[in-house]
């Protein structure tokens, strides 16, 4: 092979180097161990007779066999299920939460089948948005409306519902999470009452449901603000880690979005950057795409399985043949990108004026200690916001997100770096992989007893707790 003529984009970068140069961190290091259940039980049999089989999410960190599987139709049945409920019950959407949000033996509930925009309306820029559509789905929908997403996060197979629970992102100084674009929403109690709210009606229901975690009902389907059908430029390249670092505000404030992807025992750094663009100023002809690097990097792999000292090396060999690129399209499209290397993910966030500065600490601990990791560190910059359980309630962040493959143990990694974010005064994604507790929540949220008051209002028989709700909530 001719590595002279390697050229690589970034997709490819975030792909390939993370499916192939893992090798690189776990050569040698036999300690590891897979975080998959590796047995597939073949289920039970439920109340009524049939086969309930077992769950398991996206990464396959978290699993579970519940005692039934629900599906309802409609809002009706969702309303009896509660009503006639008899053991607790976790909400279920797309599996794509690293942490222990789901998991239940008793009843697992999915709105797949409450899904779909209805109402878009152009006049006023807004819609109505069951709880079970995918966020892929979402923003083909209203562009056929003639309306685009306000923001979207990187990822676009999460359930819209889960996506609320959890304040799922994207990025921009000037843009909120997902729950920031609601203006109203519909939620069941443990009784089975179909309840608005609002900024103006059920005040603080709305603040505490817009990053609920599933403690405090159900969301059915929520009034989102959007804008018209826009266009979006991409562009991304390769720069040295230092300058990436020193960069971050001035690029973040030059553009609508922006990102970086760190690379642990690199001296580089991928910057994104996205922007309107008007239709008439993308080139009839695109820029074409690099070629395919994924047996480049597999090649690499195998040479540093028997090499590991040379990670850096090799990791800094495929970085400096990144070459810049540029993509366009539909918002909804440049918005979302395919994941289909799994992983498990911490993420955290801290105060956008420390962020760099915490990602610089982060990078030479890695290299201190000489984790064996090579996946890329993303980090971006969102907006504060005034929604309770927020990791951007009223501040502005920069989220950390660090990630292992799934099959490789992250727990020494994570454990690791946790305490940096805490020590510049992090808040953790509540669907990503961490440790804290009530205790350190409560500390972090001003905001948090008042949403346990509510979620006693809501919920007084705890028909929608799990293990894992009752120690970040600190419900005995």
């Amino acid at each position: 092979m001719n590595f002279d003529r390697i050229k690589l984009n970034r997709r490819e970068l975030l792909k390939a180097s993370g499916a192939a140069l893992i090798a690189a961190g776990t050569a040698g290091t036999t300690a590891c161990s897979s975080n998959v259940k590796t047995e597939e039980t073949p289920g039970i049999i439920g109340p009524d007779g049939k086969r309930v089989l077992p769950w398991s999410n996206w990464s396959g960190n978290q699993h579970c066999q519940p005692a039934q599987r629900l599906v309802p139709k409609n809002e009706d049945e969702l309303a009896g299920i509660l009503k006639t409920a008899r053991q607790p019950i976790r909400c279920v959407g797309s599996g794509h939460s690293f942490s222990g949000l789901v998991p239940t033996d008793q009843t697992l509930l999915s709105l797949a089948r409450l899904r779909g925009v209805e109402n878009a309306d152009l006049n006023t820029m807004e819609a109505d948005v069951w709880a079970g559509t995918r966020l892929s789905q979402l923003g083909d929908k209203l562009w056929d409306q003639g309306m685009s997403v306000i923001n979207m996060s990187d990822i676009d197979t999460q359930a819209f519902g889960g996506a609320l629970a959890t304040s799922t992102h994207g990025t921009g100084k000037d843009l909120g999470t997902i729950s920031t674009q609601v203006k109203s929403l519909r939620i069941a109690n443990s009784s089975g009452d179909i309840l608005h709210c609002s900024a103006t009606q059920n005040a603080d229901l709305f603040n505490a449901a817009r990053n609920n975690i599933g403690a405090l009902g159900v969301v059915t389907q929520a009034r989102i603000g959007t804008e018209k059908a826009y266009y979006l430029k991409e562009h991304s390249w390769m720069m040295s880690e230092e300058e990436g670092l020193e960069r971050a505000a001035e690029l973040r404030d030059a553009h609508r979005h922006y990102e970086m992807y760190a690379l642990p025992h690199g001296d580089y750094m991928l910057g994104i950057a996205i922007d309107k663009i008007d239709p008439a100023d993308i080139p009839e002809k695109p820029p074409v795409e690099s070629g395919d690097a994924y047996e480049a990097f597999r090649t690499l792999a195998n040479v540093v399985d028997y090499l590991p000292f040379l990670r850096g090396w090799l990791v800094n060999f495929g970085a400096s043949g990144v070459e810049p690129e540029t993509r366009y399209g539909p918002s909804h499209e440049i918005f979302g990108n395919l994941r289909d290397i799994r992983f498990n993910e911490m993420e955290y966030t801290v105060p956008a004026e420390v962020g760099p500065q915490c990602l610089r600490e982060i990078l030479h601990t890695i290299k201190k200690q000489n984790i064996p990791v090579v996946f890329p560190i993303e980090a971006r910059y969102i907006k504060g916001d005034d929604v309770w359980l927020s990791p951007f309630y009223q501040r502005d962040g920069f989220s950390i997100s660090c990630h292992n493959f799934h099959d490789k143990d992250y727990k020494k990694y994570f454990a690791a770096i946790e305490p940096i974010f805490w020590k510049y005064d992090g808040r953790p994604h509540w669907g990503k992989i961490h440790t804290l507790a009530a205790k350190e929540f409560a500390a972090r949220y001003e905001r948090f007893n008042d949403f346990l008051r509510i979620r006693a209002e809501m919920d007084p028989q705890g028909l929608f707790l799990n293990d894992h709700i009752r120690k970040v909530l600190g419900i005995v």
